[in-house]
């Protein structure tokens, strides 16, 4: 599957092919390409794996012939092209190039479906990364995944849809109870220029019965010179949302979530979804409660890991509102992509809850109390080694005896890796299963797994902590200390990920620190998890969020008000300052000065006092709270430190006036 928010394989190549519309990537088209590592770095891998292959022919140097046997690997191992991916990472290999050339051959290994490959590899890892938790969780997930493997039922029966071509095709959604909606980048798609990702044309929407017959483009205002892909559309078939990746010959390519409407039987000019921004990948769309509710895929600076799943409610005609993540025990440290749903059901695609392969097709549903129950991975024959996405169920379809369910999903395990559509129908288990040996029972236990991100916020003025956040980065070599029923002493490693597999039935407290940066506390708890009975594995992913340290620095605390000419702490005013006595306590080491400022009404001595009793309050709250009166120091500023100047006093709106009127706190040196 290749990856790009238009299909999985190509994101960027396509960034997994559009995600899989999402070409989630920004891949530049002006640089001159002057040899395969050139093509390589520009994301043009389809150029970049023929150029390496020449230049690997005429390489003498041992050291360079490796590292072109290395981005080779890669290369082929993006474009999803798996068997030459592997060749190319064992010469590598052979040729001493380094880690990540093992790395690489285990990730391909494992998405061949050869566990046992793969788990040697990241066994001789393990002696050398002792404390690795990526590669210990690896471990465990190619042990389930060969576990699963030998376990399979056999009560669903797969098949390819006569309607594939050699080419790149994958499921977007059922249309109109007869057909079926999909992408494909196939020789007959519009435009003449070719995807300089992949090699192939830039893919369209096509249409073709659920048989995979009468395939043709679908429609000419839809389709266009770019990509378009990952479609839904509302339950009456009158309008339809997808994803579009464009650009220019001098500007990167972004996708964009675009609708339009059917009206007299032809579909209007296709119009951008209100809350896309610009330089921001979106894609792969589905409708849920009713079309009330869109889920999509992008990747924003809120989000645990890569490509997370957002939702947005309808709010107005065309209209949505803005983009909330969706919860963590759907998302992760990884990449999630193509939801879609049915009824109370979302399915999606993961490559970091465990799975077997590559992308994994994952369930959830929505729970009375409205939260989401544990995603479970729907095993083979469904899913494989390869990535597997985009299930549709077919609600329109005409069961016959013994058959519970039938559907759709696309899959990468065809010819070259390229994405193909399967059709899916699922029997009664005693009906398929009346003739096999049951096996023994055995008792497996859950493995858990806490999967954690260290994060801090970026700000728009560095030196400011009251400038606007403008996006979250990540910490890596943070400690991350764990307390409670487990005493382990960690670091975050690349992008600020850290795992720990835990008991069940047990309490932990984790504090993560780093140096420049105020530490934090968090608990996580096993005890009373939504398990599933069905499954090996569960993952909780939490985020660790370190502030930076201002020093001397005024940081405003919002929500901290008095009433008027009293200095008494109200209620409202209580959880504020209850975050700050936590901050105090997982940073015994530093000490605060806690400052109050009026506005310019009054008289100055009378302000002088006013301010320096409300911040006097505020320092007697901390030591009931148990922070040691020698870490705090008041301070009031009467009107002396005006924040809004632009205004004189007798003129200034209230809104001005509340700027001023302000509780401060400062980390003192």
């Amino acid at each position: 599957m290749q990856t790009s928010l238009i299909s999985p394989s190509s994101f960027c190549q396509w960034a997994l092919m559009f995600m899989m519309t999402m070409v989630v990537c920004s891949c530049g088209f002006t640089k001159e390409i002057k040899n395969g590592e050139a093509a390589y770095e520009q994301k043009k891998y389809a150029l970049a794996a023929d150029m390496l292959k020449d230049e690997y022919k005429k390489q003498p140097n041992k050291r360079k012939a490796a590292k072109l046997s290395y981005l080779l690997g890669s290369s082929y191992e993006i474009l999803n092209e798996i068997q030459r991916s592997i060749r190319w990472y064992e010469k590598a290999v052979r040729a001493e190039y380094g880690e990540q050339a093992d790395r690489g051959l285990a990730r391909v290994h494992k998405q061949s479906g050869n566990y046992a490959a793969a788990l040697d590899i990241w066994k001789v890892l393990s002696k050398v990364h002792t404390q690795d938790q990526m590669i210990k969780r690896e471990i465990e997930i190619l042990k389930l995944a060969a576990e699963w493997d030998r376990d399979r039922q056999n009560t669903t029966k797969i098949f390819a849809l006569d309607g594939n071509s050699l080419f790149n095709d994958y499921i977007s959604a059922v249309y109109e109870g007869n057909y079926l909606v999909f992408t494909s980048d196939r020789k007959d798609a519009t435009g003449s220029d070719d995807y300089k990702w992949t090699g192939n044309k830039y893919s369209d929407l096509f249409i073709m019965d659920k048989e995979g017959r009468g395939v043709r483009r679908f429609d000419a205002e839809i389709n266009s010179n770019f990509n378009e892909g990952a479609a839904c559309f509302t339950q009456d078939f009158n309008k339809i949302i997808f994803t579009r990746c464009s650009g220019t010959e001098t500007a990167d390519s972004y996708c964009k979530l675009m609708y339009a409407k059917k009206k007299d039987g032809l579909w209007t000019e296709p119009q951008v979804i209100n809350f896309v921004v610009d330089n921001i990948n979106y894609g792969q769309p589905a409708l849920i409660e009713n079309d009330s509710v869109m889920v999509f895929c992008t990747k924003g600076p809120d989000g645990p890991g890569g490509y997370d799943l957002y939702y947005s409610e309808l709010v107005g005609d065309d209209e949505w509102s803005s983009p909330y993540l969706m919860p963590r025990s759907i998302n992760t440290a990884g990449n999630e992509y193509f939801p879609t749903s049915c009824r109370d059901t979302l399915y999606f695609s993961s490559d970091y809850h465990p799975g077997l392969g590559g992308l994994d097709i994952f369930k959830t549903y929505l729970k009375d109390d409205g939260s989401w129950s544990a995603p479970v991975n729907v095993r083979q024959p469904i899913n494989s080694s390869y990535d597997d996405f985009g299930l549709v169920i077919d609600e329109y379809a005409r069961l016959r005896r013994k058959e519970i369910e039938k559907g759709f999903f696309s899959t990468s395990r065809g010819t070259n890796g390229r994405d193909n559509i399967y059709s899916f129908t699922k029997y009664q288990l005693e009906e398929i299963q009346k003739d096999t040996v049951p096996k023994e029972d055995a008792k497996d236990e859950l493995a858990i797994y806490l999967a954690g991100k260290v994060i801090t916020h970026r700000y728009d003025d560095d030196e400011d902590p009251n400038s606007a956040v403008t996006g979250l980065e990540t910490l890596s070599d943070a400690r991350v200390e764990f307390s409670g029923d487990l005493t382990l002493d960690r670091r975050s490693g690349k992008d600020g990920l850290f795992i720990e597999k835990l008991d069940n039935g047990k309490a932990y407290r984790i504090k993560a620190s780093k140096p420049g940066y105020l530490s934090k506390t968090i608990k996580v708890s096993t005890r009373e998890l939504n398990l599933n009975p069905d499954e090996k594995s569960y993952t909780i992913n939490v985020e660790i969020k370190l502030d930076k340290i201002f020093y001397d620095k005024e940081i405003i605390l919002k929500e901290i008000y008095y009433d008027y000419n009293k200095w008494a702490i109200v209620d409202a005013a209580k959880p504020t300052l209850d975050r700050l006595s936590t901050i105090l306590r997982d940073n015994p080491q530093i000490r605060i000065q806690l400052s109050s400022h009026t506005d310019c009404r009054g008289e100055d001595d009378y302000n002088a006092e006013l301010s320096q009793k409300r911040a006097q309050s505020a320092v007697l709250y901390l030591v009931d709270r148990g922070i040691p009166f020698d870490r705090l120091q008041a301070q009031g500023y009467g009107e002396s430190q005006i924040a809004f100047q632009d205004c004189e006093c007798e003129y200034c709106t209230e809104a001005q006036h509340e700027i001023n009127r302000r509780t401060t706190f400062k980390i003192l040196r």
